[in-house]
């Protein structure tokens, strides 16, 4: 008998998606009070300190810890059990940060049964639940989420969920993953949400601070030039331009663009010409077409 490899989380498969497998794996979790001392934190381990670089300003850590220091932690920490007794963090770096600040002695956790694999499939799907990200923080967290669940890189879904959205089976039910946790489907996230993995760092601050809408930054992808995406990012924050206005700039440096490129295309060509000679049989009667259409599209300039 043949066997497959499972892809993905075996541990989580046959879960419902999005909000039904939260509420699913956090019934089988244990809840318990525990000393703040017992828990301890993976560095890098918290999707939020990745995708938000801001996460742990001192200021937003001081305003979490005096409402921690008001009203108590209200939503656990996600822990796992560690060999020496104490607890790793899954999810709640803040919390946990800010329970320190507020001299906290014990913090509520729920524990999950969890090798390294799945406690990293929690912390990002428990990161996608959270009603304060910005579409940047939940793009970057929606790719990481879906990279677990099919086992794919995040070049590999954005190429399958392209293949989906052009009528291709979906065979690893990205449709209904992305439906059930987002409430958006294969051709927001391969046509859109994709878009924002092209985005500059400087790009990403601007809409993380508010200065500029993400539609804006859209017109800007299509620019090969760096400092032209800047300057036009800039100009787009200062004047408060929309997307259609920013799109008006773009135009005129896109058309430069596709003739700087052809005219390095052409280049490169001109120097493997003479092979073309050495084509034999259906190769080179290919080659007598493809000069054909060029002379045809040449002389109808």
């Amino acid at each position: 008998m043949t066997q497959t490899k499972a892809r993905g989380l075996p541990h989580v498969s046959g879960l419902a998606t999005g909000l039904a497998a939260l509420t699913e794996l956090t019934d089988k979790a244990v809840h318990r009070l525990v000393d703040i001392q017992q828990v301890h934190v993976n560095p890098d381990f918290n999707p939020r300190g990745r995708f938000d670089p801001d996460a742990f300003n001192e200021d937003r850590l001081a305003a979490l810890s005096s409402s921690i220091r008001a009203e108590g932690i209200l939503s656990p920490l996600w822990v796992r059990a560690r060999p020496d007794g104490g607890y790793a963090l899954i999810a709640g770096e803040r919390r946990w940060r800010a329970a320190q600040l507020a001299d906290l002695k014990k913090v509520p956790v729920l524990v999950f049964e969890a090798d390294d694999r799945r406690a990293a499939y929690l912390a990002v799907l428990e990161n996608a639940q959270r009603e304060d990200l910005s579409i940047v923080d939940e793009t970057f967290a929606g790719f990481a989420l879906l990279s677990a669940h099919t086992g794919l890189t995040v070049p590999e879904v954005i190429g399958r969920l392209n293949q989906v959205r052009k009528g291709a089976e979906d065979t690893l039910e990205l449709e209904a993953f992305l439906r059930g946790t987002y409430g958006t489907g294969v051709s927001v996230w391969s046509q859109h949400r994709a878009r924002i993995l092209e985005f500059t760092p400087e790009e990403l601050s601007a809409i993380q601070e508010r200065r500029i809408d993400v539609s804006v930054v859209y017109e800007l992808v299509p620019l090969k030039a760096r400092e032209e995406r800047s300057v036009l990012l800039q100009r787009a924050v200062q004047d408060g331009l929309n997307a259609t206005q920013t799109r008006e700039l773009v135009r005129p440096l896109l058309a430069r663009q596709t003739v700087s490129g052809l005219k390095a295309e052409v280049s490169e060509l001109r120097s493997t010409l003479p092979r073309l000679a050495r084509l034999k049989g259906d190769a080179a009667e290919r080659a007598r077409q493809l000069i054909r259409e060029l002379q045809n599209l040449i002389e109808h300039e």
